[in-house]
């Protein structure tokens, strides 16, 4: 699994506030391949403030926070006060954690461990040759993921400039 070095942050869930996030997204497959050895990092390392979006995952965590579904309001807000996200390999966690700037791990799922219809590796790999994420594709990498998270930032990514020349047109008429 890997060994992180430390511990993230002090403390429990404050507020709300988690320091990891882990999503599984919405796919009605289970997600048991992340979710267990997550659960089983946060009992071995004390980390008391991860919560995890199981979706339709069979595993219950017993180390972490968990909930099946979580609003989206919510847990974009989540996303944005937490200090990482470990996320499938989907294009909408993918998208929330990026659109926060937050360090990311993403594992993906494969249809033939019967995770999804469809392989979410090739997005994964893309989007981490981009420097956008850390990919993890053996689990067993996952701890060294999660620590290697730590000092990661996501590389910078182009803006559009729409808004601002819609608002130029708008403000010139």
């Amino acid at each position: 699994m890997g060994t992180p070095a430390r511990a993230l942050s002090e403390g429990k869930i404050r507020g709300g506030i988690v320091v990891i996030l882990v999503m599984t997204g919405t796919n009605p497959y289970s997600f048991d391949r992340l979710v267990r050895p997550l659960d089983e990092m946060a009992g071995q390392f004390g980390w008391d403030d991860v919560f995890v979006q199981l979706g339709h995952t069979r595993y219950a965590p017993e180390n972490c926070q968990a909930e099946p579904f979580v609003e989206r309001a919510r847990l974009l807000k989540m996303v944005e006060e937490s200090e990482l996200v470990v996320t499938q390999g989907g294009y909408g966690g993918i998208r929330d954690a990026l659109f926060y700037n937050k360090p990311l791990v993403a594992v993906p799922r494969y249809p033939a461990l019967g995770e999804a219809t469809d392989c979410q590796e090739e997005l994964v790999r893309a989007m981490e040759s981009l420097g956008y994420l850390i990919g993890v594709y053996n689990i067993d990498n996952l701890g060294s993921a999660i620590e290697q998270a730590r000092t990661f930032l996501p590389a910078p990514r182009m803006s559009s400039r729409i808004p601002e020349l819609l608002n130029e047109y708008f403000a010139s008429r």
